[in-house]
């Protein structure tokens, strides 16, 4: 055993930021040794911009490198080791070069691990949690993002200095004993592992993880989840600069590893961390030049002071003394007032305050933001666990022990609710005990510890009404300049505009702006958008907030890459009946010419068309524009068949797809020509389509659909090994040929029926949103139907509701043979240009694009389940597994990035072709349901328009009648 350091000299190593040499003391993150050396914007944004460490623990991947060739590595989260060489990210690495490297090997397949109980996270909550259950008997692993244990308030030395500094520090020696007294117990801690993902059902949960060492899974038979809680600050001018961070994140710099924010410091924000930290950073000869607090000053409300003395003496004191302190050192104290901006012509050069005597400017180099803190509930959401909102904030319904609305998973601490230490400590071992007595270990009750939690709770309900800002922190207009989205760099007036432009909801104006999009998930500007939108502070969890999606955080693309087993033809799953949507206002028409039901691309271009030629024709929306499967389209222009769509596998035996080949050409054709007329930017680009083999088998099964579809009018011909390499060299060279069609390629289906949604309503169309059709009446000269926000009377009705059509027709007592699909897609990081063509399989599911801007979207038809609260689609981890693998197989240097998030939608399953046309039992009620629906929208949409009207199509639209499915039938 080597001999302890006696200085930090002692434990210096050496490593090398962008070629130049640094050093750093054993133990510290990457970002923390930047930082003592005096810089700030060590990594890049979006747009090139200086970034650096902001939230400091992880979750908001500011500060990501390159280290040792592999891209987006979070600094503040990565060890610095001898030699290793760190470059600021480029905004799209050029992953075919040799520049870069695997992120890690592809596994033949993913551990699976069982215990009684998992604990996630392992801070107060999780720790007390796990000792009070493995004491009485259970088996417990704790998972943790960190290296070490203890979390955001026991944070734990990781360096000398910062070792000998809190020789004496109760708070850290408390978080050192509570994890000796863990480890003492039996539990496994397992630091430096990500959980990025979750299923729920039947079978129990199963816990997605990734660490150094791979992926794996956890099936518990218990889940405590004690993911803590993240500074979520108001976006202002200027708080993406390098230099400005949580306060939480200067604090772990301190604590954690010794190093001092550098030059002058304004704190600001709301509540007792951000005074506490001042003192801290003060004693450790770091220079505050202004505290800048949101709430009044304590003495200026001595009832509040007196309930804190009431409800804890001792901690009240304790703050007293805080606040004591900084007066001595003649900090001063700005009450009553908050940042408006952070000023600087590149990093930070001073801010500017708002208070009760006008706004000031302080002159500063570094600022710490604090207050403002969110719950980390990602992963009870994912899970299914019931939530409600409380004071504008989503929390998990949960008990005084943190069971859930799922009794098998409690929710304790802050990613319950924030509030403090003390009473994630107390929720933590009432849950921990709650847990054994389920998993038959004992009857254990702890009543004093449900005493001292009320009385812990009292407390934080005192210096919160103590520390109540007088000044609104959230809901104040940001100025248009401001960044709001940190990860996608979208600023306040590009969410104006967008919303002006009609997106009336969160998740339209995601797709619209891309704001939410990032690698952060929406953490930091889902608030913001909530607002911007209206849906700030509405009922439940999935207004107003943006549904989390795995991974919670990027994962290795590799890491998760499983070959699994290919099916034929798509598996349909039952719509399960949903509650109607309660809208008090009634429609604003009582009766319409026509009525289309559904406001996909395929119910928006029938409408379009219809306007143009000047019939009264009115869309019914359940939810809003585009917010189902065309919403949820990957926006593949498909002119060839997908593989499962010839041969055995194929439904119907391939004959209804193959008709459907002359719909497809055309209708990408009247996409290109609807975007020129439009004047509007589809985001289209033509750009080819190869489905590869890798097997003479391949090979031959391509020749028999390329004969296919050429007789289809296809322009689709065999390419051999050495062409695919001229057209596409990032593609693994195994393959051996490839079916190519130069008329395929790609669209962005966010923006793209947007515009057909403006178009149509330009032309006269209306739209209706959140009017959920309840019943149909047919009979007399108009169909009566029945909505969730009144009646409406139409002479015809056009069944374009998707997945939902074969609900509309029962309402008629018609069979329409409609099914839902749920599938799912994969988004990576962003990269430099490698792939241009449309990439698909002839053995396996896969459809594979480069976005324009970088990132690669996959899918290719891999199902998904519906969430156990909602019945929305998700992904399946079995799928995300198998779609990955074929991805990264086709193109191998996909294994040098990381997912960053997917989704999954509810697509259409048929029997390969559309259903068009009058239905025969029911005149003036007409289908346009189509599985290959993006690419057919607007040519299915102009088809019926024409058949309502009474127009010549010029097409032969027999073998899309819903006939089709009676015929042969007694």
């Amino acid at each position: 055993m080597s001999p302890t350091p006696r200085s930090a000299a002692e434990t210096t190593i050496e490593f090398f930021v962008d070629g130049r040499s640094l050093h750093a003391e054993h133990g510290m993150t990457i970002a923390a040794a930047i930082e003592a050396s005096g810089q700030h914007g060590f990594s890049r944004g979006l747009k090139g911009e200086a970034r650096g460490l902001f939230c400091g623990m992880g979750a908001c991947h500011d500060c990501l490198v390159t280290v040792d060739g592999k891209v987006s590595q979070r600094a503040c989260m990565t060890a610095v080791e001898p030699g290793m060489r760190v470059h600021r990210p480029p905004s799209r690495p050029a992953v075919a070069s040799g520049e870069f490297a695997d992120l890690c090997d592809v596994p033949a397949s993913i551990n699976l691990v069982e215990a009684d109980l998992l604990v996630i996270g392992g801070g107060p909550a999780g720790l007390a949690a796990a000792e009070a259950a493995a004491i009485a008997g259970a088996k417990v692993m704790v998972v943790d993002e960190h290296k070490t244990a203890g979390g955001q308030y026991y944070k734990q030395p990781a360096t000398w200095t910062a070792a000998s500094r809190l020789k004496r520090d109760a708070q850290a020696s408390g978080g050192a004993d509570l994890i000796r007294r863990v480890r003492d117990a039996g539990v496994a801690l397992i630091g430096e592992t990500v959980v990025w993902g979750a299923e729920n059902n039947e079978g129990g949960a199963l816990i997605a993880c990734y660490n150094p060492s791979g992926a794996f899974y956890c099936k518990p038979r218990m889940i405590v989840i004690a993911t803590g809680a993240y500074e979520r600050p108001p976006p202002i001018p200027g708080w993406t600069r390098a230099g400005v961070m949580t306060t939480g994140a200067a604090q772990t710099l301190l604590r954690s590893y010794g190093t001092v924010p550098v030059g002058r410091i304004v704190i600001a924000g709301n509540g007792p961390l951000n005074i506490q930290v001042a003192n801290e950073i003060r004693k450790a000869g770091g220079s505050v030049v202004a505290l800048v607090e949101a709430a009044l000053s304590p003495w200026s409300k001595p009832f509040g002071a007196l309930r804190l003395l009431a409800a804890d003496k001792g901690l009240a004191i304790h703050g007293a003394r805080q606040l004591s302190s900084l007066n001595m050192a003649n900090i001063p104290i700005h009450w009553e007032s908050r940042l408006i901006s952070i000023d600087g012509a590149s990093g930070v050069e001073g801010v500017t305050i708002a208070g009760p005597d006008g706004d000031r400017k302080i002159a500063a180099d570094t600022v710490l933001t604090g207050g403002g803190f969110a719950s980390s509930n990602e992963l009870s959401r994912l899970l299914g666990c019931g939530h409600e909102v409380v004071g504008g904030d989503l929390v998990v319904t949960s008990k005084g022990d943190g069971e859930t609305t799922l009794a098998h998973i409690h929710v304790v601490g802050e990613a319950a609710r924030f509030g403090g230490a003390r009473i994630a400590m107390a929720q933590g071992r009432l849950a921990g005990l709650a847990v054994a007595r389920k998993l038959g270990f004992g009857d254990r009750a702890d009543h004093a510890m449900e005493s001292r939690l009320s009385r812990h709770r009292a407390f934080q309900s005192a210096l919160w009404a103590a520390f109540r800002p007088t000044l609104t922190r959230r809901g104040d207009v940001a100025a248009d300049e401001t960044i709001v989205c940190r990860c996608e760099g979208v600023t306040m007036a590009a969410l104006k505009a967008v919303a002006a432009h009609g997106a009336r909801d969160i998740a339209t104006i995601k797709r619209l702006s891309r704001a939410g999009m990032g690698r952060c998930q929406s953490r930091y500007c889902g608030h913001t958008l909530a607002a911007i939108t209206g849906e700030e502070h509405k009922d439940g969890e999935t207004r107003g907030f943006l549904a989390p999606q795995m991974p919670l955080r990027p994962v290795p693309l590799a890491a998760l890459a499983v070959e699994k087993p290919e099916w034929g033809g798509h598996r349909r799953a039952l719509l399960s009946e949903m509650p109607p949507r309660q809208e008090a206002e009634p429609p604003p028409l009582s009766q319409t010419s026509t009525l289309v039901i559904g406001a996909g691309i395929a119910g928006l271009s029938t409408a379009l068309f219809l306007a143009s030629e000047g019939e009264e024709v009115t869309v019914l929306e359940r939810s809003f524009p585009n917010s189902l499967a065309s919403g949820g389209n990957a926006g593949s222009l498909h002119a060839q068949l997908l593989s499962f769509d010839h041969g055995v596998r194929a439904e119907g035996g391939g004959g209804p797809a193959a008709q459907t080949l002359p719909l497809q050409r055309d209708s990408i054709a009247l996409w290109a020509s609807l975007q020129k007329e439009l004047g509007r930017d589809f985001e289209m680009k033509i750009t080819g389509g190869l489905m590869v083999a890798e097997t003479e088998a391949h090979m031959h099964f391509l020749a028999e659909k390329v004969a296919v579809e050429q007789r289809a009018g296809i322009d689709c011909r065999l390419i051999g090994r050495e062409e695919l390499r001229t057209l596409e060299p990032g593609l693994s060279p195994a393959f051996l040929g490839a079916a190519y069609c130069p008329q395929e390629g790609k669209i962005n289906p966010l923006v793209a029926t947007q515009h057909i949604l403006e178009a149509a309503r330009a032309k006269g169309a209306r739209v209706v949103e959140k009017c959920e059709v309840t019943a149909i009446v047919a009979g007399g000269p108009a169909f009566e139907v029945s909505t969730s926000r009144g009646i409406i009377r139409a002479k015809r009705i056009v069944n374009a509701a998707g997945a939902f059509s074969s609900r509309i027709g029962a309402m008629l007592g018609l069979d329409i043979p409609v099914f839902g699909a749920p599938l799912q897609m994969v988004v990576t990081e962003a990269a430099a240009p490698l792939i241009s063509c449309l990439v698909a399989h002839a053995d396996r599911h896969l459809t594979l694009k480069q976005a324009a801007n970088g990132n690669f979207i996959i899918g290719g038809g891999w199902t998904a389940g519906l969430d156990p609260v909602h019945q929305h689609p998700r992904p399946l981890l079995s799928s995300l597994e198998g779609n990955l693998w074929v991805a990264q197989h086709v193109v191998p240097a996909l294994r040098k990035l990381h997912v960053i998030r997917s989704w999954a939608a509810m697509n259409i399953n048929i029997d390969g072709a559309p259903i068009l046309g009058e239905h025969p039992r029911q005149p003036g009620f007409f289908n346009v349901v189509t599985s290959n629906g993006y690419t057919l929208g607007p040519l299915v949409g102009q088809l019926t328009a024409q058949l309502i009207l009474g127009r010549e199509t010029g097409r032969a639209l027999q073998a899309f009648s819903i006939t089709r499915f009676t015929k042969g039938r007694s």
